[in-house]
């Protein structure tokens, strides 16, 4: 079995995730302080992810250890599981079943369970949720089973628009309920975004894409509607706390697990 070993964890290179699935990892663990890829063959690796090392080990059943050590988590309201879990959500709470794959996202990062955890403390009954950079649709999926009468998730990558349409069909989301598309913000390339301005907004993204993007979250939220933003690393929250601020943000509030942050927060009303 060849097992390419990276330094650090599944928080720490959470952006290199998607580059090990791309270069044609067949399965990822994380193990005694490393990240650990299985592969089929040695492949070159991108510049990124070029710091770990090639090892030779014995076979195993990843995947049947995979599955052990994914275990379901509680978010709020929901319990994030994977299809092998599906009956095994907390008592008191709905199932929102994730398929771990490329397009990562199955709730057992900080970031994720963060966002789930702050979409349930409201209330969504009827409301319309934007999901920015959708990734696996967990966000704008849990927003549906919390009671959003409509959720929208928009991601650049083309990959993730087909794994997050799946996974809504596994939760038994229709798409009059969720829909995914491939998009950008403020380019007018979604009619749906060329409607009247959604009731909350969602992103788990990084610090600098919400620098960026906090105009155009004000722009798709009602006045007072919240905003939750993740993929924050403790260090950034200055910037995103400035952003927020500059766009007219209020009530802004911070929660931190670990080196993550979540930052919620409420369109200013309109003058």
């Amino acid at each position: 079995m060849l097992v390419y070993r990276l330094p650090g964890t599944f928080d720490t290179r959470e952006a290199h995730l998607d580059l090990l699935w791309e270069a044609g990892a067949t399965g990822l663990e994380e193990r005694a302080g490393h990240i650990r890829a299985y592969f089929g063959a040695r492949t070159a690796l991108p510049p990124e992810i070029a710091d770990g090392d090639w090892t030779e080990e014995a076979e195993q059943d990843w995947q049947a250890e995979f599955r052990r050590t994914l275990r379901p988590v509680r978010a709020g309201r929901l319990t994030i599981v994977a299809p092998w879990h599906a009956g095994e959500a907390e008592e008191g709470t709905r199932p929102l079943i994730i398929e771990p794959g490329m397009a990562f996202g199955t709730g057992h990062h900080a970031t994720t369970r963060m966002a789930t955890e702050a979409l349930s403390e409201l209330d969504l009954a009827g409301v319309r949720v934007l999901d920015v950079g959708t990734g696996s649709g967990v966000l704008a999926i849990a927003a549906a089973l919390l009671g959003a009468g409509f959720a929208l998730g928009v991601d650049i990558d083309p990959i993730t628009i087909p794994i997050a349409r799946e996974n809504a069909e596994i939760n038994g989301v229709a798409p009059a309920q969720a829909r995914f598309e491939e998009g950008t913000l403020g380019l007018g390339d979604l009619p749906e975004l060329e409607e009247a301005p959604f009731g909350v907004v969602v992103a788990n993204l990084y610090a600098e894409l919400h620098d960026l993007l906090a105009g155009e979250y004000a722009a798709h939220l009602v006045p007072g509607g919240p905003l939750v933003l993740t993929g924050i690393l403790t260090g950034k929250l200055d910037l995103v706390r400035a952003a927020l601020d500059r766009e007219g943000f209020t009530g802004v509030t911070v929660r931190e697990d670990g080196d993550w942050a979540l930052v919620t927060a409420r369109r200013g009303e309109e003058p």
